[in-house]
């Protein structure tokens, strides 16, 4: 393979191996400009105050510190915290811990709410089943900004504004990006598989769950990792409607906003910000194979 390769190189012209360099080095390039703020990040967590306040008035964001401070990470741990709406402090733990359980609520009622419209819609023929995928693209064209209040109004009518039932709540909608790739590989496989069960005696939820939806199981879990680094970086939702259960996103965003008044301490909140990413690295790095794997470049493998 690495000969065929080597061959395939040496016949291209001069042009097209100029052009090629080209496209390989501003790929290169990119691939660095995105690493650089994660270097600069590393390199801020581990200065003392004084010496990044320093480094901030001569735009040195960049240089490494004199002196590495590890201990900057324990600090965050131990003395980062984020003041909730009824006055109490959440340390960077419980930050943590809020994010676990708020993401993966939020993510597994979306994505099994999606498995069940999506199968219902592409194997069962009844009228309005236009006007559902109709609806799930319009409902992803809407602004999120301008549902704001009224998705305000409603958690309260509910009673879901602020426990821990709200990721659940919001997140079993059925629609949105899972829905369109879930319908899509409902519709490819076979229903010979639930007429062999109708024959056994089985019902349709036989065939749901012992059927079709263990199937489904490599899409679920592409879209559950997606979705679960998505939700992971959200903090505008916590904001909004669970001020009393502040994640590390939105908890190191209060933080940040009371660092105008000590910048002394931003290598403790840059040491949390780093602390806050290495679980969505760690996930990514594991499953990015299964990822990519369910993934083509038309879309999923049926």
């Amino acid at each position: 393979m690495k000969k065929k390769d080597e061959n395939i190189i040496n016949r291209r012209s001069l042009q097209e191996k100029i052009i090629f360099g080209i496209v390989f080095a501003s790929f290169v390039l990119y691939a660095l400009s995105l690493l650089a703020p994660f270097i600069s990040l590393i390199f801020n967590s581990l200065k003392d105050g004084m010496e990044y306040i320093d480094h901030a008035k001569l735009k040195q964001s960049f240089y490494p510190p004199k002196t590495p401070l590890f201990s900057n990470y324990w600090d965050s741990l131990t003395t980062m915290k984020a003041m909730n709406s009824v006055g109490e402090y959440v340390y960077l733990p419980m930050m943590f811990l809020n994010s676990i359980w708020y993401t993966c609520l939020f993510v597994g009622a979306g994505v099994f709410a999606s498995s069940l419209t999506a199968y219902v819609v592409s194997k069962y023929k009844f009228k309005g089943r236009t006007v559902i995928d109709g609806i799930a693209v319009f409902s992803m064209t809407i602004p999120v900004i301008g549902t704001t209040a009224a998705m305000l109004k409603m958690l309260n009518f509910v009673g879901v504004y602020n426990t821990p039932l709200l990721p659940i709540f919001i997140g079993f909608g059925g629609f949105g990006f899972n829905y369109l790739v879930l319908r899509g590989f409902f519709s490819n496989l076979s229903w010979s598989y639930a007429e062999s069960v109708f024959v056994d005696g089985g019902g349709d939820l036989t065939v749901f769950f012992k059927i079709m939806l263990p199937q489904a199981v490599p899409c679920l879990l592409t879209l559950f990792l997606m979705a679960f680094i998505t939700t992971w970086n959200d903090y505008q939702t916590l904001l909004l409607y669970m001020p009393d259960y502040p994640s590390l996103s939105s908890g190191l965003y209060l933080v940040e906003r009371s660092l105008t008044r000590d910048p002394l301490g931003y290598p403790t909140y840059y040491a949390g910000l780093v602390i806050s990413i290495i679980p969505i690295i760690t996930i990514f790095s594991i499953f990015s194979d299964t990822i990519m794997a369910n993934f083509t470049v038309g879309g999923l493998k049926g």
